[in-house]
Formats: C-alpha cells, sequence, structure tokens
C-alpha cells in the first residue's frame, strides 16, 4: 500500500510537471496568434482611420510586453508551481487591456464580447488547465466586460445578454474541463506506454544479459525450424557465429535417426497447444555422438497463436554414457546374481539328492540291521529289546527329518503344481497353533521359467520363515498377483517389525539372498515396517523377463 501511494505521489508529481511545461511550451504560441489577430484589427482600423497608429502600437506593445514577461517568468523554471497563476494572470491583464482598446476605440461590443471569448476558449484549450483556472480567468474577463460595459452596451435586451454570457460561460468551463480531462488522459496513457516499454526493454535486457552468460544453450527459432536468435554458448558449442547461426536450420542439425525425436513433429505438438516433455536429442559434434537434453515451449504473438519455439538445451553426453555403464553393471550384476542363484539351486539340488538317495538309504539300512539285532537278542537279553527299539525310533525320525529336509532344498511341487500351488502347500506348511499362515492369489499366475518360479518361490518361504521364526507373527499374509507385464508378492504380517540397524546386521544374510534373488528376476524387493508394527516384504518383477515354459 505504501509503494502504490509512492507510485501515485511520484505521477501526480509528474503530471503536474508535465502541464507546466506545456503551458510554458505553448505560452509563445498562444502570444503570437492573439498578437498576430490584433495587428490585423489595428491594421484594418488603421486602413480606415478609425485608429491612429499611435495608440495602436502602444496597445501591442502593452500586449507584447505581457506575453514576453509571462514568457520570461515561466521559461525560467517551467515546474515552478508559478507557471499556472502567471499565465492565468497573463490571460487576465489582455483581457483588461482589450476592454480598455475597445473602450477607446468605441468599439461594438458584441466585437468585445468575441474577443474575450476567444481568448478564454484558445488560452483554455491551449493550456488545458480545467474548470478552476479558466474559472478564474473567465472571473477576471467578466469584471473587464462590466468595467467596459457603460461605455460599449446598447442595452438593448438584457435578458438576451445575460443568457449569452450564461451559455458562453458554460461553453468556455466546459472546453477548459474536456481539453484538461483529455490531456491527463493521454498523459497517464502515455506514461503507462512508456513504463510499459521500460519494463519490457528492461525485461529483455535482463533476459538477454541472463541467456548470454548461461552455460546452457540457448535459442528461439520459427515454425520452419530456422534459427532467430543463440546465445554465446550454443555459438561456441557449434563452432560458429552466433550472427552466422542465424537463419539456418534447427531441423538440418539433428540427425534423422531411430533414437532421435522428430524435430518437426515436436514443433507441431507445440503448435496443437500440447505440452512437450524435455526431449534428448542426439547430434554430431567434433566427429563424435553428443547428446543434448532440451526444454522447449512456444512463442505466442499478439493474438495467442504460436508464433515461435524458445528452448534450453544442455549437453548430457556423460550422463548418458554413466546411465548405459550402470545399466551395463546392472545387467552384469544380475547376470552374476542369477548365475550365483542358478548354483545355489544346483548345490541345493545336489545335496538334497545326495539326503535322499544316501544318506537316507543309509539310515534306512541301519534301521533294518539295528531291528533284526534287536529281534535276535530279544530272547536272551530282554533290557536290550527295549534299548534296541529306542534306537530303531530315533533312526527312522532322523530319516524322516532328513528326508523332509531333502524335500525343501528341492521343492518337487513346483515341476507339478507350479508356483501358486507350491506357495499354496508352502503356506499350509508353516501354520502352526496360534500362527496363522494364509496364501491369497489376487489373478491367476501362469507358469514361468523354471529359475524365475525358484526365485520367486525362495523370496517368499524365506519372508515366511523370518515372520514366523524372528517376529513372533500371530497372522501372517502371502499375497500374489500379476498385473500385465508386472508380478507382484507382498507377505505381511503383525509381528515384531524390525529397525534400521536389524538391517545392516552381519548375520541378517536372509535379506541379503532375498535382494540377490530380486535382482537375478531383474526385480526390486523392498522391505517396510509401518508405525504401528509387523513387517511388509514386497517383490516386483517383470513377467516378460520370466517366460512361460512350453507344454511338455
Amino acid at each position: 500500500m505504501l509503494g502504490a501511494s509512492a507510485e501515485g505521489d511520484d505521477a501526480g508529481r509528474d503530471f503536474a510537471d508535465a502541464h507546466r511545461e506545456l503551458i510554458t511550451r505553448r505560452l509563445p504560441f498562444v502570444a503570437v496568434s492573439w498578437l498576430g489577430i490584433g495587428v490585423l484589427l489595428r491594421s484594418g482600423l488603421i486602413l480606415q482611420s478609425a485608429l491612429a497608429p499611435g495608440p495602436a502600437i502602444v496597445s501591442l506593445a502593452l500586449q507584447t510586453l505581457v506575453f514576453a514577461l509571462a514568457i520570461l517568468i515561466c521559461r525560467a523554471d517551467p515546474h515552478a508551481p508559478r507557471v499556472v497563476p502567471v499565465a492565468i494572470t497573463a490571460c487576465g491583464v489582455l483581457s483588461l487591456l482589450a476592454a480598455g482598446f475597445f473602450v477607446y476605440t468605441a468599439g461594438k461590443e458584441e466585437a468585445f464580447t468575441f474577443a474575450l471569448f476567444t481568448l478564454g476558449l484558445g488560452s483554455s484549450l491551449a493550456f488545458a488547465w480545467g474548470w478552476r483556472s479558466a474559472l478564474t480567468h473567465l472571473a477576471v474577463s467578466m469584471v473587464a466586460w462590466m468595467l467596459a460595459a457603460p461605455y460599449l452596451l446598447s442595452f438593448a435586451s438584457r435578458t438576451e445578454r445575460t443568457l449569452e454570457i450564461v451559455i458562453g460561460s458554460i461553453v468556455w468551463l466546459g472546453v477548459a474541463e474536456a481539453a484538461a480531462r483529455s490531456f491527463r488522459l493521454s498523459w497517464y496513457q502515455e506514461r503507462a506506454r512508456r513504463l510499459a516499454a521500460a519494463r519490457l526493454a528492461a525485461s529483455h535486457e535482463a533476459y538477454r544479459d541472463l541467456a548470454e552468460n548461461a552455460r546452457d544453450l540457448i535459442y528461439t527459432h520459427d515454425l520452419e525450424g530456422r534459427f532467430s536468435y543463440v546465445n554465446e554458448a550454443m555459438a561456441a558449442y557449434v563452432g560458429v557465429a552466433a550472427a552466422e547461426l542465424v537463419g539456418r536450420s534447427a531441423l538440418a542439425m539433428v540427425p534423422s535417426a531411430p533414437d532421435n525425436p522428430d524435430l518437426a513433429d515436436v514443433i507441431a505438438r507445440l503448435v496443437a497447444g500440447e505440452a512437450v516433455p524435455p526431449q534428448l536429442f542426439w547430434v554430431e559434434r567434433q566427429g563424435e555422438r553428443r547428446w543434448l537434453e532440451c526444454v522447449t515451449s512456444g512463442i505466442r504473438g499478439p493474438d495467442g497463436a504460436i508464433v515461435g519455439v524458445r528452448g534450453i538445451a544442455r549437453d548430457v553426453t556423460a550422463r548418458k554414457r554413466a546411465e548405459e555403464a550402470l545399466r551395463a553393471s546392472e545387467e552384469r550384476l544380475r547376470r552374476l546374481s542369477r548365475h550365483q542363484a542358478t548354483i545355489r539351486e544346483e548345490e541345493r539340488r545336489r545335496l538334497g539328492f545326495d539326503l535322499h538317495d544316501d544318506v537316507c538309504q543309509e539310515l534306512v539300512g541301519i534301521g533294518i540291521l539295528v531291528e533284526s539285532l534287536r529281534r535276535q537278542l530279544a530272547a536272551h537279553h530282554p533290557a536290550a529289546d527295549a534299548g534296541l527299539e529306542r534306537v530303531g525310533r530315533y533312526v527312522n525320525e532322523v530319516g524322516e527329518h532328513l528326508r523332509l529336509l531333502a524335500h525343501d532344498l528341492r521343492p518337487m511341487l513346483l515341476r507339478d503344481l507350479g508356483l501358486q500351488g507350491s506357495l499354496h502347500a508352502l503356506a499350509e506348511g508353516m501354520s502352526l497353533p496360534g500362527t496363522s499362515v494364509a496364501a491369497v492369489f489376487r489373478t491367476s499366475i501362469p507358469r514361468l521359467r523354471e529359475e524365475a518360479e525358484i526365485g520367486i518361490y525362495r523370496i517368499a518361504q524365506e519372508a515366511l520363515a523370518n515372520a514366523v521364526r524372528h517376529a513372533g507373527a500371530r497372522t501372517i499374509e502371502l499375497t500374489l498377483a500379476v498385473d500385465g507385464p508386472i508380478l507382484r508378492l507382498v507377505v505381511t504380517d503383525d509381528g515384531r517389525g524390525f529397525t534400521s540397524d536389524d538391517r545392516r546386521r552381519s548375520d541378517a544374510l536372509g535379506l541379503v539372498g532375498m535382494e540377490e534373488r530380486a535382482l537375478a528376476l531383474g526385480g526390486r524387493l523392498e522391505l517396510r515396517s509401518p508405525p504401528e508394527g509387523g513387517t511388509i516384504v514386497s517383490l516386483e518383477c517383470p513377467v516378460a523377463a520370466c517366460a512361460p515354459a512350453s507344454a511338455a
């Protein structure tokens, strides 16, 4: 508010100064016009022998003196507050001198009234000083008219004369106010135009200064792709002077290639009013491919239509190469993780076969031998019978435990039931008294490659085992669904949860194994522990990377 008030005060002062300058500037023209009319009038009277040359010269000299003094005073300081009063005083003195001249020459009242009216309208139009200043001049003129009236009036019709004076005064004041308002309106409009032009010039200069000193490549071009402006950074990047680059085609600089956006299509989309995201172009520079990230927008004309394109580009070749190196590194890491997972599964399979076919069979043989020995000694050593029976039972229990372990090391259900059936059986097998494990399948699950099914199964197995053994969960839910090209596995429990320190522990090998398997699947594993407790393990991996197995 204070800023607006100060700006308004400045505008008012500037307008007052401009009005005083107008009066000072136009005062000589008013003087020349008035004196010229006076010269013509007096010349006519001299030729008609109605006026001697001496009084005519004296009358013109007095009026010239009045104008000369007024002009000198006003030009001494055109912005001084005395300018308007001096101009009003000069016009008033001229009215009194005119009254004296007409009385001296016994002129007609109509001519005198017309002279005063002409002086009033002319000064009001020339000086645009409004009805208040015009009213002061009118008052002085009425005094002059009243002083001269006894010598000029024929008193033919006072009513008619009064009506003429009223109408003339209204016209006089109306013209003065109209001229003042017109000048004020035109001045403020011109001021607004100048301010807008100054702001535009300052903004343009600031933009140009910013553009010229920017390290990014800044440019504009028309809808045909011809450059209309390039900054020094872009000129240096291309290796051509900025003046030479203007007028060249931007389309010719961008090679036509499948991995390059179509610049003409980008321009068409901007003209259509679309918001075009940043585009990644490559260009040939000094014999090598350089990548530029360009942000473009449309330049609108006065009618709002797109008339050109502005853009800012940045060389992102280093970033592009780093991204490619990172992708290559991730791919190598993914292949390594896949290879390690395959090796682990092969080791598990081999160990499972060894346990099932060797160790378990040997334990069966030992059990048979123990049972045979028990029967041989039963009649002679009854006390040994119970001990050997207990040994045989232990051997059978160990064998059964090893068979279950061998089955867990090589999940044969995956081959027969697929991922959905195997996870359902896993959830049922891990349910314990006091712990409920449920498997929910939001969609049908297709058959995947063997290594993919094994990887997903192992992640689910580890997540369920952590929830049952370490989190103390009472309710565990396993959810599996396929959403387009993405497979999502989520294991949620209501256990103790975990902290960041738990994840950094050196013995958290289960979590590391899950992350490695997720990486081998080309997916992403996320572990979260909400504030209300529990743990959420989620896996997302592409189904496309896990092609279905053949029907065979």
